[in-house]
């Protein structure tokens, strides 16, 4: 990989740095700084908003574990995933639960957010950053290409990606970006602004602290719970008692926020709906009781993602995988936009362009 330029003013890169053990690297500019671990999926565990000093990336209560390091007592069913789950933001490939696909076995969240990535500097100026992350499946036959740039004057990341199929057999996946909310940040009474018709409630129940109805579907935002209402669009407090996972449909459009009103501040993404055309929503307010939480974790994640609901197979059966002929690529732009100085929040555009 290229060296990156010495420079301490406009963009700037940080490369060749070593934390918790793992190759991590720091895109930078006038006001954002953003973190990404390129031994363990090429994570985004940071993404810092200097103005305000505010990292709007949630960090779990088990902290940040290198997996080299790390030797399980016994394997999971489930996969690896959640034993090194330090929060921040994950990008998920081929599904979103554990699978048996074609003969592969996967475990939650797929392969290359456990892998190591390899990462160019394309362009490295004071004005604009440049740099391409690669990874290739090890169990699927799946090479993803992440190219993540900056400008200057821009509290904006934006990414752009490229999926291929490398076999001649036809694939079919589900793909995410899982980026996790929290403390300080979070507190009750953030809005989540999402144009979503319906959310849909997991099925089966996801944690033994749910409180809506497992499967039932309802008008986004305010829904039925027990005796009462429950506005979804409302962030909870910390010991509001209940955890869900659930699913946000028919978009109008791909973008979400989440605003704080008071100090009218908020992180923002957009991205097209042909590829993500469903949003989960991931919450635990305060209680989930056992692992791996043990009633310690307050978060919301917000997660693009190409089909629901979560698991391979749950998802061919409603037919909203994503399929790759023999050769086929799939190319996306999203972007990643620390929003502060307006009132609400409208609209975001794939270009950065809040409104």
């Amino acid at each position: 990989m290229p060296i990156a330029k010495y420079r301490h003013y406009g963009c700037r890169i940080m490369d060749e740095l070593v934390y918790k053990g793992m190759r991590t690297i720091f895109l930078e500019n006038d006001m954002l700084r953003v973190g990404v671990l390129l031994d363990k999926g090429a994570d985004i565990f940071q993404f810092l908003h200097k103005p305000s000093d505010t990292d709007f990336l949630w960090r779990s209560p088990q902290g940040l574990i290198n997996p080299r390091r790390f030797k399980a007592t016994k394997e999971s069913e489930l996969g690896a995933f959640l034993d090194s789950f330090h929060g921040g933001w994950q990008e998920i490939l081929p599904g979103g639960g554990p699978a048996i696909y074609r003969g592969a076995e996967l475990g939650l969240h797929g392969e290359v957010t456990h892998l190591g990535w390899d990462c160019d500097i394309l362009e490295d100026t004071a004005e604009r950053i440049a740099l391409r992350l690669q990874v290739d499946g090890v169990r699927t036959p799946l090479h993803l290409e992440r190219v993540m740039r900056m400008e200057r004057g821009k509290p904006v990341l934006f990414l752009d990606e490229v999926l291929t199929n490398c076999s001649p057999e036809p694939v079919d996946v589900m793909w995410g970006h899982h980026p996790a909310f929290g403390a300080p940040f979070l507190h009750a009474g953030v809005r989540l602004l999402v144009p979503a018709a319906k959310v849909e409630v997991d099925d089966p129940q996801f944690a033994p602290s749910g409180i809506l109805k497992p499967g039932a579907v309802y008008d986004w935002p305010v829904v039925p719970a027990g005796s009462q209402t429950l506005d979804l669009s409302r962030v909870a407090a910390a010991d509001a008692g209940f955890c869900e996972r659930l699913y946000l449909k028919e978009l109008s459009a791909g973008w979400y926020a989440v605003w704080d009103d008071a100090r009218r501040l908020g992180f923002g993404m957009a991205w097209p709906l042909e590829v993500f055309p469903f949003v989960w929503f991931w919450l635990v307010y305060g209680r989930a009781p056992g692992f791996p939480w043990w009633n310690q974790a307050y978060v919301v994640a917000l997660e693009p993602w190409s089909g629901i609901p979560a698991g391979l197979q749950r998802a061919f059966e409603r037919g909203n995988q994503l399929s790759l002929k023999g050769g086929e690529s799939i190319s996306v732009s999203l972007c990643a936009v620390a929003i502060s100085g307006c009132d609400t929040v409208n609209q975001i555009s794939v270009d950065g362009t809040v409104c």
